[in-house]
């Protein structure tokens, strides 16, 4: 598959209203997904997806700006007053001027403090000419060791930067974990929680369009759009949990260099948080992704994000969602089955042969509920426990539905996948012996109803 090099700016124009009509309607998009089949892909043509897509000036007359019931703001950001690389820090409850276009000016926004909220009322950020910085352009950090609250972002729309969004601690994974900083309570006390953020794009960032850091908590996106991000849409790390993502777009992210290496939403030893009501079209690897990172380079503590992970990517709910041209829906435990030999793990090794490394994955008890899947090849699959996938619909364009099982787990301790419920799903004209694959192993623990 290939992905269009120049994909418009399609990402401003989807407000709360035309993202229902998105569900309704694939055509508001680009082109009907209807007509394409699982190997063509959305952008196969550059020609005919520049047909199909909404012009630059049909996109200026969507609304970029929602009432996000923010606090009255505190401040006014004259635009004119800001200077190209600036980073200016929040103060308070903030709000650009009226008309801001931050246009090719690298600007950057700073929130370290508790009880601030930046509004951008519609301003576009971009980089400049030649910048190819991976600084954030918008970072939630706290300007120390030491967690901070209720923190608002809306109504900004980013092109280029390193991130769109990065929510962080204060210091970096390894720098806590060497000094014996391990334990998950002790973490989050210092993370960021109880964020908002709402109406918020982001197009061609260098790496995730928006990267929630470990530990951090209890993060609501409502109504973003993610597009083009070099790397995963949206990255929440490990140890973050009680996020809700919904309302929201992800569209051809993850094909770095056109190779598709990475999903929409990538949950990393992340727990209890909501996917719900949201849209996925052509992602590099797959919509949602969870699994457990198997302690990558354990032995170089000079990376940022060296640090053991603990936690199993486990009662996450994933409701209501649309999922379409994708290789992948939703994959629970999806590096369980993959040969990570040249990511040097640390941790819950299983096999081990000169060419391949197998490490135990974990993203248990999670749910899959009520969502919709057209032109995907595979749907959900399942290679850990506790699964429960109920009251979705597949299309009859759907190659795979449903699989469970992993023959890598079969040979090691852990053992066959468990504990797995399939219920009330339909399947177009598939019958469910052809739509459901359950290796033989799994059987006898999955129920199917």
């Amino acid at each position: 598959m290939k992905i269009l090099n120049k994909i418009k700016l399609i990402s401003v124009a989807f407000n709360s209203a035309r993202l229902k009509a998105i569900v309704s309607n694939s055509a508001v998009i680009v082109v009907s997904l209807a007509s394409l089949s699982a190997c063509d892909g959305l952008f196969t043509d550059s020609d005919q997806a520049d047909k199909n897509s909404p012009s630059l000036e049909q996109i200026a007359k969507s609304a970029s700006i929602i009432d996000a019931k923010l606090p009255v703001p505190s401040n006014i950001i004259e635009c004119t007053q800001l200077t190209p690389g600036q980073a200016l820090t929040i103060k308070g409850h903030s709000v650009l001027s009226q008309g801001c276009d931050l246009s090719a000016k690298s600007v950057r926004f700073v929130l370290d403090s508790s009880h601030s909220s930046l509004d951008c009322q519609g301003a576009m950020l971009s980089t400049a000419t030649g910048d190819e910085s991976k600084a954030s352009a918008i970072t939630i950090q706290p300007r120390a060791a030491a967690a901070i609250e209720d923190i608002a972002v809306a109504n900004c729309h980013i092109e280029g930067y390193g991130h769109a969004l990065h929510i962080r601690q204060f210091s970096n994974p390894n720098q806590r974990y060497l000094k014996g900083l391990t334990e998950p309570a002790a973490n989050r006390a210092l993370a960021p929680q109880d964020i908002r953020i709402i109406n918020i794009s982001s197009l061609n960032s260098i790496n995730s369009g928006i990267f929630v850091g470990d530990h951090v908590q209890q993060v609501s996106f409502d109504s973003i759009r993610v597009q083009n991000a070099g790397t995963v849409g949206l990255y929440l790390e490990f140890g973050s949990r009680n996020n809700v993502i919904e309302n929201s777009v992800f569209i051809g992210n993850g094909f770095r260099t056109f190779k598709p290496n990475r999903e929409a939403i990538a949950v990393d030893s992340s727990s209890h948080n909501r996917i719900e009501n949201n849209t996925f079209i052509h992602n590099g690897a797959g919509s949602i992704l969870l699994y457990r990172n198997c302690f990558e380079h354990a032995d170089d503590a000079s990376r940022s994000n060296h640090f053991k992970r603990t936690q199993s990517s486990r009662n996450n709910i994933i409701a209501n969602n649309t999922f379409r041209d994708e290789t992948v829906g939703v994959w629970i435990a999806s590096r369980q089955s993959r040969n990570l030999k040249g990511f040097d793990c640390g941790a819950y090794l299983i096999k081990q042969t000169l060419f391949a490394s197998y490490h135990l994955d974990s993203a248990k008890d999670n749910a899959i509920i009520n969502n919709s899947f057209e032109q995907v090849e595979q749907g959900i699959v399942v290679e850990d426990d506790g699964t429960r996938i109920r009251n979705n619909s597949f299309a009859d364009n759907v190659a795979i539905p449903i699989t469970v099982g992993s023959e890598i787990r079969e040979d090691s301790a852990a053992g066959a996948v468990s504990d797995t419920l399939i219920e009330n799903n339909s399947f177009g004209n598939k019958s469910v012996a052809q739509a459901i694959k359950v290796r033989a192993a799994s059987k006898t623990a999955t129920e199917i109803r």
